[in-house]
């Protein structure tokens, strides 16, 4: 009996994990959420007052980036939301969207419901021959 009870909080756990997940990338229809890279491009086009969000160290931002993005790296980003808009919409991006995955939770859990996550990051970005500025 034990080991049904280990096996149900497990597989319990399991289920609100993925659940957290994708209530955290926005699948709920709002339009928000994970975004690939054509539809990042788009974004940026068609919404002048989008915010882009390079979480990436400083040295990998100064590397090359997405024209216009601010770099806030997802190391400090709890500490310098004041310098972002709640109500702003943003545009998530870092290497691979490891960390720009962690970004967006910061964001959510701090009232920032307006984030969309560029899936594969800038490494995608590239791969898809976009532009990037240093």
């Amino acid at each position: 009996m034990k080991k049904q009870s280990q096996v149900i909080v497990v597989f319990a756990v399991t289920v609100l994990a993925v659940a957290g997940y994708y209530l955290q990338m926005g699948s709920g229809g709002s339009g928000y959420g994970n975004v690939d890279v054509g539809e990042a491009r788009d974004l940026i086009a068609d919404k002048s007052d989008l915010v882009v969000l390079d979480v990436r160290t400083v040295s990998e931002y100064e590397s090359g980036h997405l024209e216009g993005a601010i770099n806030i790296p997802v190391e400090v980003l709890s500490s310098h939301l004041s310098e972002l808009n709640p109500s702003d919409e943003l545009l998530v991006y870092c290497r691979t969207g490891n960390r720009s995955t962690t970004a967006v939770g910061i964001l959510r859990e701090n009232g920032y419901d307006r984030v969309y996550h560029m899936d594969g990051g800038i490494t995608a970005w590239m791969r898809a021959g976009f532009p990037t500025v240093s």
